[in-house]
């Protein structure tokens, strides 16, 4: 197909998706629809788009530009309300995360400052645990200080022996109130290694194994043994030879 463009014949071409598309929209947005049109019309039309001829007007140019733009503007609209969505979450997290920093700091020092804390407290019961006892048996020293000073001035041994049995019954009661007893009386009882240490063996009336005397005091400290008793015990009764039977 041929057209005549000032008495020259110019081959005529199938217009373009583009000019068509264009062409359509205009007809769209001026209410109108898209109708069919012919191969040379066509041709004309995406001709004239291509030398810069003036199809539309500027205002109807505009008005086609900003319809055919609609959908990326939208798009953009929206990808800018969710980077700021995100930006809104990350500067959220950001101070959340700050915050837990500070509280895990200060945590730390906390519980430093307990453990140092509590390590002093330890150390000072260790060190100062027995000062009240301590204080108890200043009394027990300043009675047997006077007690030296009247011996030296009184020779009565009856007077001496009198303050000193004070002195003794006050001591015993303090460590009795501090949790300190004495082991009872094992002569006569059969030898107990949880409470006794044998020292030697003597032979005796009393069955073999048995506590024949107590060489020192053995004491608990409540239930725990503080001390144990130092004893002899029997070997058995002996026969006339001198041998145990």
């Amino acid at each position: 197909m041929t057209m005549e463009d000032g008495n020259v014949k110019k081959p005529l071409r199938q217009t373009t998706n583009k000019a068509k598309d264009i062409f359509n929209t205009y007809l769209k947005h001026e209410g109108g629809k898209s109708i069919p049109i012919s191969s040379q019309e066509e041709e004309i039309q995406d001709k004239e788009i291509q030398k810069g001829d003036k199809v539309l007007n500027p205002e109807e140019k505009q008005a086609v530009e900003q319809e055919l733009h609609k959908p990326e503007q939208s798009e953009i609209k929206q990808l800018q309300e969710e980077i700021q969505i995100l930006k809104t979450t990350i500067e959220q997290l950001e101070k959340e995360k700050k915050e837990l920093q500070e509280q895990l700091l200060r945590r730390v020092a906390e519980f430093e400052n307990f453990r140092k804390r509590t390590q002093k407290e330890k150390e000072d019961l260790v060190k100062y645990g027995n000062e009240k006892l301590l204080f108890s048996f200043l009394e027990i020293l300043d009675d047997i200080g006077n007690a030296v000073q009247a011996a030296k001035q009184n020779s009565d041994f009856n007077s001496l022996l009198t303050g000193l049995e004070l002195i003794w019954n006050k001591a015993r009661k303090l460590f009795e109130q501090a949790g300190v007893v004495e082991i009872e009386n094992s002569v006569g009882k059969p030898f107990d290694v949880e409470l006794h240490d044998a020292l030697m063996t003597v032979p005796s009336e009393l069955p073999e194994g048995y506590v024949v005397q107590e060489l020192q005091k053995g004491y608990k400290y409540f239930d725990k043994v503080l001390r144990h008793t130092k004893v002899i015990t029997s070997s058995g009764p002996t026969g006339g030879d001198g041998e145990s039977k």
